[in-house]
């Protein structure tokens, strides 16, 4: 049987070889079972959403969100594209349509002008 820093090793270059292909947004199903509870475990994955994970530093303090901002826009980008394919878009300015999924265009503008 493998000692527990081999099965962490092991844990450690599963989450390397999704890094190394750009992977930001981890989820669910991109790592086994037994590398993500591991890896959350031992602080190296951070939950986001049920399913979505990101990289964290082990020694970071309690409620330290750098590696969720640090990832922000990957995850979003991947979470968006994962969940609305896409049929998505984000803005700058609050209430403005983003091609809603469902919304005809002429919907859109006439929400956007408020009538």
């Amino acid at each position: 049987m493998a000692a527990p820093s081999e099965r962490l090793a092991g844990s450690l270059d599963a989450l390397r070889s999704l890094q190394e292909r750009g992977v930001v947004a981890i989820r669910s199903a991109d790592l086994a079972r037994t590398h993500r509870e591991r890896l959350v475990r031992h602080g190296f994955l951070q939950p986001v959403l049920k399913g979505w994970y990101v990289t964290a530093s082990p020694g970071r303090d309690a409620g330290d969100s750098t590696a969720w901002y640090a990832s922000f826009w990957s995850f979003c980008a991947a979470y968006l594209h994962a969940r609305f394919g896409l049929e998505w878009g984000l803005s700058t300015i609050p209430g403005a349509p983003c091609g809603q999924p469902g919304r005809s265009e002429a919907a859109s503008r006439t929400r956007a002008q408020g009538t």
